[in-house]
């Protein structure tokens, strides 16, 4: 169930996007055009054909499926859904929240619970760090900032 962003009160923080990243869809289009070439070039086999398309049933699969990456933060719940991942944890529950950026300059966003479990927010629906962060800081959840990380 994808939320709808104006069914939500004003004081809700949602962000979305659609899942599949423009990565991918090159990936898969280039690994199709060299099993093309490898038939027109090589006049290859059709089960050495099949057998070089096998990797791109997966990668179709998911990018046929429409998906919506979704991060909303309310009064009393952080939660997401990303294509394998979802959660949902109440602000009463979370310790901290750690954003890192790492090397590369994404932010990786972990949660740290008073139990003291932690979850990765998936990167598809960690939105920019300043606008996650001000969102965190208007519900009083506390931030641990770490900038530069390899790890």
């Amino acid at each position: 169930m994808t939320p709808d962003p104006e069914a939500q009160p004003q004081d809700v923080f949602l962000f979305q996007r659609d899942a599949r990243s423009l990565r991918s869809i090159v990936l898969v289009a280039a690994w199709a055009s060299a099993v093309g070439l490898i038939w027109v070039a090589f006049e290859a086999r059709g089960w050495v054909l099949a057998l070089l398309a096998l990797p791109l049933l997966p990668s179709l699969w998911e990018l046929w499926r429409p998906h919506a990456a979704w991060l909303r933060i309310t009064e009393t719940h952080l939660s997401w859904r990303s294509l394998r991942s979802s959660g949902d944890i109440s602000l009463a529950e979370i310790d901290h929240i750690r954003m890192v950026t790492r090397s590369d300059f994404s932010v990786r966003a972990t949660i740290h619970t008073r139990p003291g479990t932690h979850h990765q927010i998936p990167p598809e629906v960690t939105p920019k760090a300043s606008v996650l962060e001000a969102a965190l800081q208007q519900r009083q959840v506390a931030l641990k900032i770490q900038h530069f990380t390899v790890l």
